[in-house]
């Protein structure tokens, strides 16, 4: 059984296996920035965020940012075939949210002229919200190999489920 405890930063809140190492990007600030969470297996969790005013002059629904993303995978470069898995609108600490499930197929060049291509697949699950208090957007997203999919979506779900982004402001008890 994992077992979890709490990362907080800028205002938000999640969870994460105590044995999975946590990174901050150093340009990271409150209005912007991400954070990753590391599996000793070398799988990935990243929780990004942004300025909400930003997303929204970009982007005209949650769908279109969401779909964005999907698109934006589909275009590197040995990437073979991207696979929707799965996509639904969940419930993130009161928000809307788009929860993307997908397989992604890449080839590796053949290293020899009469050789066959690699192929290799990963799965990649994520998550888009719009939080109207914070004034930020937020995509969660974890990479992993298709045999540890199972466990890596459900440290996932996991994340998302604690996942709060706003709530009242904190008042210090000595003033």
């Amino acid at each position: 059984m994992v077992e979890y405890e709490y990362f907080c930063i800028y205002g938000f809140r999640t969870v994460y296996p105590v044995t999975w190492k946590v990174e901050l990007d150093p340009k990271s600030e409150r209005s912007e920035g991400n954070v990753t969470i590391k599996s000793p297996e070398k799988a990935n969790i990243v929780v990004s965020w942004g300025l909400l005013e930003k997303a929204k002059k970009r982007y005209s629904f949650l769908k279109e940012h969401a779909k964005d993303s999907i698109n934006r995978i589909k275009k590197e470069s040995k990437i073979k075939k991207v696979e929707l898995v799965q996509t639904k609108d969940i419930q993130v600490n009161s928000h809307k949210a788009i929860f993307s499930h997908i397989r992604i197929i890449f080839s590796m060049p053949k290293l020899l002229p009469f050789g066959k291509a690699k192929t290799y697949e990963q799965e990649v699950y994520s998550l888009h919200f719009y939080c109207e208090p914070s004034k930020r957007y937020f995509v969660v997203y974890g990479v992993t190999t298709s045999d540890k999919s199972v466990q890596q979506g459900r440290i996932f779900k996991n994340i998302i489920q604690s996942f709060i982004c706003h709530k009242a402001k904190a008042s210090p008890t000595n003033k």
